[in-house]
């Protein structure tokens, strides 16, 4: 069971970071990885926050907020990053069925993508330099957790297009059980790390993002990997903002 786990852990590290080792994996192992979305986004939080909680900066807040928001983006090589402009791309377009998807999968970022790109980040950084000044870095270990969680519930609501490959065999492995345990790993973290209000705030706010993309989803015909990496990016803005209600 313990190898089990290892395995399907350093198989999705190795999809969503720059750790891990390279390899041709099965469909069941793509799948298997959504179990482990939790534990990879408790990595994550722990690898880019651990030198600025032990003091990296420790009199410079800007500089530990601008070089948070670079180790995540350079950890993760900008995959969900890339979704967030993908998905805000066909979504500022208006437009519908396969032109949405083929503005989707256009690899050039257009105007809504750039303008998405630019307030993502810079809320990051605003929100990264909010934390650190208060002292209070614990909550950026949380945010990568629950955006990937967040990922995992709307890959289970959600239903891949005829032409998903890739993002079909990840969402059939977000299982409700897999759901449930993801959620429940998520809220106790929360709770220990940022306090029961900004865990709570933080689940309603990522209800209204989730209840927003599958909207999208239902008029566009099912959710793809792009969607997975835009509720990662919302996921993490929404509990980083949500400590501060």
């Amino acid at each position: 069971m313990l190898t089990q786990f290892w395995t399907n852990y350093m198989t999705a590290l190795s999809f969503m970071t720059r750790l891990g080792f390279a390899r041709l994996y099965s469909n069941e192992e793509i799948a298997a990885t959504m179990r482990q979305f939790y534990a990879v986004g408790l990595t994550v939080g722990i690898l880019v926050t651990l030198p600025f909680a032990l003091g990296a900066f420790s009199r410079h807040p800007w500089i530990q907020a601008w070089l948070w928001v670079f180790l995540s983006i350079w950890i993760t090589r900008a995959l969900h990053w890339d979704g967030w402009a993908d998905i805000w791309d066909g979504w500022g377009s208006c437009a519908q069925g396969e032109r949405f998807w083929q503005i989707v999968k256009d690899s050039n970022v257009g105007a809504f993508g750039a303008i998405a790109m630019v307030i993502g980040i810079l809320g990051q950084t605003l929100l990264a330099h909010e934390l650190f000044q208060l002292g209070h870095w614990q909550v950026l270990i949380f945010a990568p957790i629950a955006g990937r969680v967040a990922a995992v519930t709307i890959g289970g609501l959600g239903e891949a297009p005829e032409a998903s490959r890739q993002g079909r065999l990840f969402l059939q492995g977000a299982t409700n059980s897999t759901i449930l345990v993801q959620t429940l790993l998520a809220a106790i973290t929360g709770i220990l790390l940022c306090g029961i209000l900004p865990t709570l705030y933080t689940t309603l706010l990522c209800i209204c993002m989730l209840w927003s993309y599958l909207r999208v989803a239902k008029v566009q015909g099912g959710i793809n990997g792009d969607f997975l990496g835009a509720t990662v990016i919302g996921g993490e803005l929404i509990a980083m903002l949500a400590y501060f209600i």
